[in-house]
Parts: structure tokens; C-alpha cells; sequence
């Protein structure tokens, strides 16, 4: 159910006598924005049809456009017959002399198109709201085909970011007995040199690198991360927010643990990640 933030869809329904199109566009936003253009004769419909938008898009910069046109020449044609007549007998009434020209019934079919725009009704609603979840639909399966190949792409960067974790994991443990030995080599070499050092100062000075640099609670808290962020990807409803914020729950981590360990190996593995989790953290950019 990952949702990209980016989609487009179409829908049409008809009338007596007349089709409504509307066309919906998304792009990526932090909060839900929606510009709606409607026939001037529908404006009334405005907050309904952004009802309608709501239940189904729950952030993102939406455009919408509704179009409305005549189906029936024949109505056209009818009604303007129906002015012609009208023309005619009031002309008649008044003692005006004269036919109608080609003209004139030309400007009078002109004039019946103008007025196509159906009165903003009940019924004229129904089928607004009947081509705008048409529309709807084709966004939202849109959405959905594009959230899709995102998620197997972050899924692909996910797994990355845990082998690079794996590696910084599997050397921490280790650090403490290599400063251990490095000191101990000073040790022994000042001691060569003359200088008087207490037998417990190695010892003191391996435990307190060990507490410095003890970074377990750093690899609990981004090993808890890698599984909020796949149950996020598999879950039900829109993830991009929680997922964003998550990425800044991972540079956290990574940053105290770059601090803390003043090792080459985990700092190189530091820079990794983050360059690594910067583009995750843009490809979440796209999620609803």
C-alpha cells in the first residue's frame, strides 16, 4: 500500500445532454494542497468536490480541472429552434417585418452553447462527483504502480544500509583490546625510557576507552529502526511521514556512533551510511 506522490487521472461522466470531464494531477508537498477549477456556473461544488480529494489523497499538491460540454447537437439544434420561434412570434406581436438570416441562427446555436453549463443542482453533482472518483481511481492506481517500484527500491537501500550496520557491529567489539594493545605498547615503551607508571594504569585506561566508546545502545536503537522502517513498507496506510522522520532517527544514531568510535574502519563505515541514507531519505521524499 505504499503511495508515491505523484500520479495523474481522468475521469468522465454524462449528463442529460451534456459531459463532465475531470482531470487530476499530483506532485510531491509536505501537506495536502489543492487548486480546483471548476465552470464559473459550478463554483457552489468547490467544497464538495475537495471533500471527495480528501478521501482519497492524504498529502501532496493536487491539481484538479472540470470541464463541462454538450453531448446533444440535437439539443443544441432544439433549443435554438425553440428561440427562433420565439424571435418570430415576438416579432409578429410587435408588427416587426423581416425573416431571419443564416446569421442569426448561427449566433442563436452560439448562444444555446454558452448556456450548457447545466444549473449547479443535485443532479448536475451526481455526475461531477461520478467522473471526479472515476478520476480519482485512475490517481490513486497510479500512485500506487509508482509507490511500488519506489518501496523495492528502498527496500534495495534498506538492506545496503543493514550490511553496512552488520560490518560497524562486528568491529565495536573488538576495539577495546586493540586500544588495549596500543597502550600497552606506550606503556612499555615509556616504562623502558625511565618513567615510573602504576601497574593499574593500563587497566584504567582500557576501561575508560571501553565506556567511551561503547556504542550498544547506538546499534540496539538502529537495529529497531530497520524493523520499524520494513513493517512501515509493508504495512496499510501512508508511511512517508513516519519514514522521514525515521530518517532522522537513523543519522542520529550514526552520528553518535561516528562520535563515539574513534576508529578508521567505523568512521569510514559512518560515511558510508549516511551518504547511503541521504538517498533514502530522498526517495521518501516521493511517499505519501
Amino acid at each position: 500500500m505504499v503511495k508515491s506522490m505523484t500520479g495523474f487521472g481522468r475521469g468522465s461522466a454524462q449528463g442529460s445532454g451534456y459531459s463532465v470531464t475531470v482531470e487530476l494531477s499530483t506532485v510531491n508537498r509536505k501537506q495536502f494542497d489543492a487548486t480546483i477549477w471548476l465552470p464559473r456556473e459550478w463554483m457552489a461544488f468547490e467544497v464538495r468536490l475537495l471533500g471527495v480529494l480528501r478521501e482519497g489523497i492524504g498529502r501532496g499538491t493536487v491539481k484538479c480541472a472540470v470541464s463541462v460540454q454538450a453531448t446533444e447537437a440535437v439539443g443544441a439544434l432544439s433549443g435554438a429552434a425553440a428561440r427562433y420561434a420565439q424571435v418570430r412570434a415576438l416579432a409578429q406581436e410587435l408588427g416587426v417585418a423581416g425573416e431571419g438570416s443564416f446569421s442569426d441562427l448561427v449566433a442563436l446555436c452560439a448562444g444555446t452553447e454558452e448556456g450548457a453549463v447545466p444549473e449547479a443542482d443535485d443532479a448536475a453533482w451526481a455526475v461531477v462527483e461520478t467522473a471526479a472518483r472515476e478520476a480519482l481511481e485512475k490517481l490513486q492506481a497510479m500512485r500506487l504502480h509508482e509507490g511500488e517500484r519506489i518501496a523495492a527500491d528502498l527496500q534495495a537501500r534498506l538492506a545496503k544500509l543493514r550490511g553496512i550496520y552488520e560490518e560497524i557491529a562486528a568491529i565495536a567489539p573488538g576495539l577495546p583490546g586493540e586500544h588495549r594493545a596500543e597502550l600497552k605498547r606506550r606503556i612499555e615503551a615509556l616504562m623502558e625510557g625511565g618513567v615510573a607508571l602504576d601497574a593499574g594504569t593500563l587497566e584504567r585506561e582500557v576501561a575508560l576507552f571501553a565506556d567511551r566508546c561503547d556504542i550498544s545502545e547506538e546499534l540496539t536503537r538502529l537495529a529497531a529502526h530497520f524493523t520499524h522502517a520494513q513493517t512501515l513498507l509493508s504495512g496499510e496506510g501512508a508511511c512517508g511521514r513516519a519514514l522521514d522522520f525515521l530518517c532522522q532517527e537513523f543519522f542520529r544514531e550514526i552520528n553518535t556512533t561516528g562520535s563515539k568510535c574513534a576508529s578508521n574502519e567505523i568512521s569510514r563505515r559512518v560515511i558510508d551510511f549516511k551518504t547511503l541514507l541521504e538517498t533514502v531519505r530522498e526517495q521518501v521524499q516521493n511517499l505519501e
